[in-house]
């Protein structure tokens, strides 16, 4: 859904994480690979405080350390594209290359390894005398890999020399030691003196004050700004469990957001769920609000069925919120209660709404003020289920969607006008979402509706405009994402594998809910070992024949206390092996759209009458 490439709001995520301090190139290694950090387009210029510090494909080719060398092929690791242009390399009489890696402790594959060196095989073979310009973030650990491995395989160095070469010409070169161990697992397992990785360098270990820890070295945000924002489709780990404090208790929004609070009293807590339940109708346990399914070639023929309506697929955190005589609490999918302060809902004359509870969606918008971008909590209301003390449910969506604006939007923000309500008091500012009709789906993909948002999308949801709230799993009611957001939540148990004959081995299992045979696995590296026992969203790295390769770490999801069931887990699988792409989406929606009109077409027929044309839903 994004666009391509940079753009002010995926600038705004910040630099790249411990970017600032990290040495900007190394040198030649092998008369041929030109290593060096991620550089970074000009919407970053007003984030790094020195001009030294700058570092742009500009300041690559024009390096003292290329000695006089011109880079012919430029090959980007990065697992996101918001860092530059490739405009800015191609315009030098350079071939770009993008071969996105996932990185944070996940080695190259052995595909990915063979297709470097075949593209720097033929491109050398045709350019001996033109450098191999080569980066992940920082040009250390994924640039080393492959280097050494290059090395190894066509120039038939030692391992150990090969590493050594490499270290000699980037400070210090590869300091993760499972890329180290990766490559004698690959290339040479039965080397017992192997090379050890040298101490983390300072700039790595270091949060500078413009850097934070916000960003994961893939060029995404991590922790709880990965629930708000993505810039490369991808969310990554985060590097604490986001939504528990020190003492363990829940926070809302991860803490983002202030005046709101945990409901920890255990009898209160269990009052305001029943209570939940009721005005719901749910009569089993957990979370009552509507479930999506993922759209997929198999049911995406639903939208020639009835009429839908779509909207952006914000990636905040979702939240029931009962409104009831001034107060507000939010329950979460684990059905963790909070209430929140200062957040007024009010009824024409000003006293407080009661009984009325809503679906919404929480995100934090990047909103620029006085020449300044801030972090802006907002609540989206996207459904209501109950107004007032009046159950609405079984209404269809438009009637719904319409009664958040008269009876909550409006409302409130009469109060705002005649001074009664005050809006510099309220925690988060409160919108309704919108939804389009289904003809102009193609408009949330351009690049003007991606930028005005003010926050990162995701995907999109397709509701049926005349259908009533149905509490749990929702057969009609679908989300899409593009093919490279794709992803499961698993709950992931890392074991101690040992065969006979062979070094032992941890692998992480990834299971789905009530499941004893784990869904998949994944190999267990250094840095996902702390996710053990925790929920994990995994996308499937797929190849070219669309074959599943392996399942790949995205982030942990600190808002589920459970994985995807089975089902859904299955479902997602096929969107991924069969991936339903902007282009396969757009031309469905057109056929949906010829259906429906001839089914209307008929009708007026058969009927003798014109029929009136469905008013646009406001």
């Amino acid at each position: 859904m994004a666009p391509k490439g940079p753009t002010p709001d995926k600038a705004r995520l910040g630099l790249p994480d411990r970017w600032l301090h990290c040495p900007k190139t190394g040198t030649i290694v092998n008369d041929l690979f030109f290593p060096f950090k991620t550089p970074l387009c000009r919407m970053y210029d007003q984030q790094i405080p020195e001009r030294k510090w700058k570092f742009s494909p500009a300041d690559v080719f024009s390096s003292p350390f290329l000695n006089g060398r011109r880079i012919g092929l430029w090959i980007d690791l990065t697992n996101t594209d918001r860092y530059y242009f490739p405009d800015e390399v191609t315009e030098k009489s350079c071939r770009y290359v993008k071969m996105a890696m996932a990185g944070r402790g996940m080695s190259p594959t052995k595909e990915e390894t063979d297709k470097f060196i075949k593209i720097v095989s033929e491109f050398h073979e045709q350019n001996p005398e033109l450098l191999v310009g080569l980066h992940c973030t920082h040009g250390f650990n994924r640039t080393g890999f492959l280097i050494a491995a290059y090395l190894f395989q066509v120039n038939e160095y030692g391992l150990d020399a090969a590493i050594s070469e490499f270290a000699n010409n980037r400070q210090g070169g590869i300091y993760k030691q499972d890329y180290i161990d990766d490559l004698y697992t690959r290339y040479d397992p039965s080397e017992d003196e192997r090379v050890m990785a040298p101490e983390k360098p300072d700039w790595e270990r270091q949060q500078h004050f413009n850097e934070g820890p916000n960003q994961n070295n893939n060029g995404t945000a991590s922790s709880s700004q990965a629930n708000f924002a993505n810039g490369n489709g991808n969310q990554s780990a985060s590097s604490s469990n986001g939504q528990n404090n020190g003492a363990g208790v829940k926070q809302f929004m991860d803490g983002l957001v202030k005046g709101a609070r945990h409901v920890d009293d255990p009898g209160k807590k269990s009052v305001l769920q029943a209570k939940i339940q009721e005005l719901c109708k749910w009569t089993k346990q957990g979370f009552p609000g509507l479930q999506p399914v993922s759209l997929s070639r198999d049911n995406i023929n639903c939208l020639e069925k009835e009429p839908y309506m779509v909207s952006w697929k914000a990636d905040g955190m979702r939240y029931i919120v009962y409104i009831n005589d001034g107060e507000v609490y939010a329950f979460d999918r684990d059905n963790e209660v909070f209430e929140i302060d200062n957040l007024d809902f009010v009824n024409n004359d000003g006293s407080p709404l009661k009984g009325t509870v809503v679906d919404t969606e929480v995100i934090i918008d990047k909103v620029e003020e006085h020449g300044i971008i801030r972090d802006h909590p907002r609540m989206l209301i996207y459904d209501v289920m109950r107004i007032g003390g009046v159950n609405v449910m079984k209404e269809p969506f438009s009637k719904r969607f319409k009664i958040i604006s008269t009876e909550i939007i409006d409302k409130r923000d009469a109060g705002f006008r005649s001074g009664k309500l005050r809006r510099e008091r309220q925690t988060m500012s409160v919108r309704r979402k919108d939804f389009y009709l289904l003809e102009s789906t193609w408009k949330l993909f351009e690049r003007r509706f991606v930028e005005n948002v003010g926050h990162e999308i995701d995907g999109l949801i397709f509701q049926p405009t005349d259908r009533q709230y149905e509490t749990g799993r929702c057969d009609k009611v679908l989300k899409w994402k593009p093919p490279s957001h794709n992803s499961v939540d698993f709950l992931l148990n890392i074991r101690k594998e040992c065969r006979e004959g062979m070094l032992p081995e941890w692998t992480g299992l990834l299971f789905v809910q009530n499941q004893r045979e784990p869904f998949g696995s994944m190999k267990a590296t250094a840095s996902l070992k702390q996710y053990d026992g925790k929920i994990i969203e995994c996308t499937l790295k797929v190849n070219e024949r669309g074959q599943a390769v392996e399942w790949v770490f995205m982030r942990e999801r600190t808002d589920k206390s459970l994985p995807n069931g089975l089902r859904t887990a299955q479902n997602v699988l096929d969107t991924m092996l069969r991936p339903v792409t902007e282009e396969y989406l757009l031309g469905a929606i057109n056929h949906s759209l010829r259906v429906l009109n001839a089914r209307k077409r008929e009708h007026r027929s058969q009927e003798g009458h014109s029929d009136p044309k469905r008013p646009r839903v406001q």
